[in-house]
């Protein structure tokens, strides 16, 4: 198996392992590619391109990101449509982000999809996080691993969200809980 798809997969990986050369190749590609672009200036041909070389090849044309931005792993992410991302974004991605079509993220919001085996730090356990159409994540908030957040939900500024959240709802707080629900979108 693959090594990224391994890691999607949830499978414990090694990070001295020699099957993990890949990861380490390609995070360090993200990480030139990240510098470029976070020293592009926005709005420019020069900066199209820096996005395009970040996603290795074409960049999302439905989908804006602030920069500036710092993307781990960027081909572990999918984009289902239209998607907004301010400025200060983090994705630790190594385990697959899903975004739905629709979402808005605010400034300052980190999505974390590993995590390490607490017995020996050096093993990557990571679980992929799915985040649905027509989203809203408010600023300053984090998404951990294994997290689906169900469309139309709105997830409060500063929160940090542990489990699932229900479509049509608004939830906040560390942890994040249940806030209210919203009337089902037409």
């Amino acid at each position: 198996m693959e090594i990224f798809e391994k890691l999607k997969s949830g499978e414990p990986v090694d990070m001295f392992a020699d099957e993990y050369l890949p990861a380490i190749e390609e995070l360090q590609r993200a990480d030139k590619a990240l510098f470029r672009l976070n020293h592009t200036e926005p709005q420019t041909a020069e900066q199209k391109q820096a996005f395009a070389d970040l996603f290795g090849g074409e960049y999302p044309e439905k989908v804006t990101i602030m920069t500036p931005v710092q993307i781990d792993f960027p081909q572990q992410m999918t984009f289902e449509g239209s998607a907004f991302f301010n400025h200060s974004f983090t994705a630790m991605s190594i385990g697959g982000i899903t975004v739905g079509d629709g979402v808005q993220i605010g400034p300052h919001v980190t999505i974390v999809t590993d995590n390490h085996d607490f017995e020996n730090r050096n093993i990557l356990k990571c679980r992929g996080v799915r985040i649905g159409s027509n989203v809203w994540i408010g600023a300053g908030a984090a998404i951990m691993p294994g997290v689906t957040i169900g469309d139309n939900a709105v997830i409060a500024g500063g929160s940090v969200v542990t489990r699932n959240v229900e479509a049509n709802t608004i939830a906040g707080g560390n942890p994040a809980k249940l806030l209210k629900k919203l009337r089902e979108k037409i």
